[in-house]
């Protein structure tokens, strides 16, 4: 049986060029390490692209391209339509498919495959959704719910009422297939990182920003994208312990996080953005031996050790500032954790998963 791995997949230099999303791309190239997949049919995103820059090193990966819709500006935002067309007639009948999330420009391909090739088995893996948006996005919101829960099977990274797949697991992230020991920390140091997507409901940034104000001992670094960066500059320029270094390449990232003591988990609990996903830097941290601090609790984290703050910012300093005068010992009982999550989160452990979905065992 083929199983096939639909996805927003570009090739690794070209992710951040052809607008796509870093955290997405890594989640996929994790996953894909891995022999999981036979077939990789990536959905790009709606802007123009050209074909030419959609070359991978990936044998397995097949990218269907409409090119005569691409290269109109007036087709273009509709060239999903055509591809959605291409990619059902690759998929064989009594095959397996796993889409990542089920963003609008894949929900055709998901409903052609349900009506006339019921053979196919349709799995989810669920890692973004938004309950509760108004207006357009509603009614968007009530579609793509309906046909997440018309899945044959789900891995979802975090668990939600509003999911009601009965075939289901819930994995918080991938760790990839890797020969790579990544440094361990031997002495506990007061630096901080914040990085991904720095909106206020996904980082907190201006609480973030205003709490390290208050710890001039503790050093922020800060990276990533869609931020407020003239505040970022300011507070950068007045502050000599907080760090804006803008959006670097991933390996210049890694190089950064290496660094670093705590890796910043701060999503605003108020915020529906934050209710049914797990934030990849979390594993990412993990798998690099860094010690997380979350202002949520995640069930799904049952055995990893990490710490807990409040997101009101009137407690961050406290809780902050009470972290750090633990005793060494204790502080690195919560590092150096990379074996642990590759054990519990590995690609194996996910190709399990999605075998025993597939064959109806959970």
């Amino acid at each position: 049986m083929n199983r096939y791995f639909i996805c927003p997949l570009l090739p690794l230099e070209k992710i951040q060029e052809l607008g796509g999303s870093v955290a997405a791309n890594n989640f996929c190239y994790n996953l894909i390490s891995g022999n999981a997949f036979s077939i990789i049919l990536p959905y790009l995103p709606t802007g123009k692209i050209n074909k030419e820059n959609l070359e991978y090193n990936d044998s397995r990966v097949k990218v269907l391209y409409s090119r005569k819709w691409r290269n109109n500006w007036v087709l273009r935002k509709f060239a999903f339509i055509n591809e959605n067309l291409m990619i059902f007639r690759k998929i064989q009948k009594n095959s397996s498919v796993w889409f990542y999330n089920l963003p609008y420009t894949i929900i055709p391909l998901f409903v052609l495959l349900k009506l006339f090739k019921p053979t196919v088995k349709c799995n989810l893996i669920m890692l973004d959704f938004t309950p509760g948006r108004k207006g357009m996005k509603s009614l968007s919101n009530s579609i793509e719910l309906k046909c997440i829960n018309l899945m044959y099977g789900m891995i979802k990274l975090a668990d939600s009422s509003l999911f009601t797949v009965a075939n289901s697991v819930c994995l918080p992230g991938v760790v990839p297939i890797s020969n790579v020991k990544w440094p361990e920390i031997k002495n506990v140091k007061k630096t901080f990182l914040l990085s991904g997507v720095l909106t206020e409901e996904i980082a907190m940034l201006s609480t973030v920003l205003d709490t390290f104000a208050k710890l001039p001992d503790c050093e922020l670094h800060i990276t990533g994208s869609k931020g407020n960066e003239q505040m970022l500059k300011q507070y950068a320029a007045k502050y000599t312990n907080i760090h804006w270094h803008g959006q670097l390449p991933f390996k210049d990232y890694l190089e950064l996080l290496h660094t670093i003591s705590f890796q910043l988990s701060m999503r605003d609990t108020r915020f529906p953005e934050n209710q049914c996903n797990f934030p990849s830097k979390i594993m990412e941290a993990l798998h690099h031996n860094r010690i997380i601090i979350s202002t949520i609790h995640y069930p799904q984290l049952e055995g990893v050790k990490y710490f807990t703050v409040n997101s009101a910012k009137r407690t961050l300093v406290h809780d902050i500032k009470a972290i750090t005068n633990l005793q060494e010992a204790v502080l690195l009982s919560y590092a150096n954790q990379s074996e642990l999550v590759s054990n519990r989160f590995s690609v194996k452990v996910w190709n399990n998963a999605m075998t025993r979905i597939e064959k109806g065992e959970i």
